[in-house]
């Protein structure tokens, strides 16, 4: 016997208003490693990048991560698919991503850098980089993430960027690297990806 109009009308009134519900369930119990776990493709299980052009988060400053993921959310800091995928997430989501990945180890790359690779690095560091990237690149805060350890291919790609006026975050990161060649620039991410 076929469901009378008024019941499917009621059933699909009770499915309506119940997904929801279902919804706003989930969202409250989603933890923070789950919501993390969208990183890991790119970004490696927990935060330790396996990629050379994917920057290493595991163990970086919460503040700067924040700064970082809130900036891809609205916009101000250019992307392919950051911005697109922080802009699923609400600002407490956000926090809870930075927490969990500041609370991480560090995991440095195991990469060495050959000698002809770092002749000049280190007098470029302590002349453009030290104020804010101290001990070597290991320093970080809410405006510096941390260096050493990086991947010189990540590195030399957010310098370049920066330099080009693609994007810089903070603004004073641009007037440091202005003026540095190609090579200067290659120089210092090999010398980063080597400290650990």
């Amino acid at each position: 016997m076929p469901m009378p109009d008024w019941s499917r009308a009621i059933g699909v009134g009770l499915l309506i208003a119940f997904v929801p519900s279902l919804y706003a369930q989930t969202d409250e119990v989603r933890s923070a490693s789950m919501l993390a776990n969208t990183c890991a493709g790119c970004h490696g299980t927990l935060g330790a990048s396996a990629g050379e052009v994917m920057p290493t988060i595991g163990g970086m400053d919460k503040g700067y991560l924040v700064a970082v993921l809130s900036d891809y959310k609205l916009g101000k800091r250019p992307s392919t698919i950051m911005g697109r995928i922080m802009q699923g997430y609400k600002d407490q989501e956000i926090n809870a991503i930075a927490s969990f990945y500041a609370a991480q180890p560090w995991v440095s790359t195991d990469r060495v850098a050959v000698a002809d690779q770092l002749a000049e690095a280190p007098v470029l560091h302590e002349r453009y980089c030290e104020s804010c990237h101290q001990d070597g690149g290991r320093g970080q805060d809410t405006e510096s993430p941390r260096m050493a350890g990086q991947w010189a291919g990540y590195l030399q790609y957010a310098m370049q960027a920066c330099r080009d006026g693609e994007r810089c975050h903070p603004r004073k990161m641009r007037d440091r690297v202005t003026d540095l060649s190609d090579d200067e620039i290659v120089a210092l991410a090999h010398f980063y990806e080597s400290q650990k």
